[in-house]
């Protein structure tokens, strides 16, 4: 009968020759033996301790996107369009930065969300099918849209000159109706919000480059 090879012990790293041909033996005395089996009772632990709290987590997670999941199964379509509207405002506002007010052509102090609002030239309240609309939109001075109920007439010129006399006429013929459902104005947030984003980014990385 062969003799069982040579191993090196788990423990001391020295080699031994077991006595018998079993492959789980693995140290070179009855002592390392009972050593080595100490530290695989805490390897263990440790892999049930990291089971446990990789499974808390991932509860926590789920929770966390049921929580979610259901906030937004309660929002009215009236929040949807506030939130909607809110990113595509945003938008509006970051696209049109560094540009003069279109009404009264001052750039005042740039101050995001202060000095500078999303202006409507047919107003949300007259025209709300065109709430979402870019070319009815562009960054207004405060005292131009809020003082000044828009400032419509020298708003109406300033785009003239930005996107053309056609494209301003379309604005003005359209007086179609539309229904914005939850769905669409979940797309506009969506949308709008990704496309601020991207525009931040664009901004950022010019001035590190600058």
């Amino acid at each position: 009968m062969r003799k069982p090879s040579r191993r090196k012990c788990k423990v001391c790293g020295e080699y031994f020759v077991p006595k018998f041909h079993d492959i789980r033996i693995r140290w070179c005395c009855p002592e390392h033996g009972a050593i080595l089996a100490m530290e695989e009772r805490e390897k263990e632990k440790v892999k049930a301790a990291a089971k446990r709290i990789k499974e808390r987590k991932e509860k926590e997670r789920a929770d966390r996107r049921d929580l979610k999941a259901r906030k937004v199964a309660l929002k009215t379509k009236p929040q949807w369009r506030s939130e909607a509207q809110t990113a595509f405002n945003r938008y509006v506002r970051l696209r049109d930065a560094g540009k003069p007010c279109i009404s009264c052509g001052r750039l005042p102090e740039q101050k995001f969300g202060g000095t500078m609002d999303c202006g409507h030239y047919r107003t949300r309240g007259a025209a709300a099918h065109l709430a979402f609309n870019l070319h009815n939109t562009a960054a207004q001075c405060v005292y131009c849209n809020r003082d000044r109920d828009g400032a419509q007439k020298a708003f109406e010129q300033g785009l003239i000159e930005r996107i053309g006399a056609e494209k301003v006429e379309a604005i003005n013929n359209d007086n179609s109706v539309r229904r914005f459902d939850i769905p669409y104005l979940q797309r506009i947030k969506s949308i709008f919000t990704r496309k601020a984003r991207a525009l931040e980014k664009r901004r950022a990385r010019r001035q590190e480059a600058a």
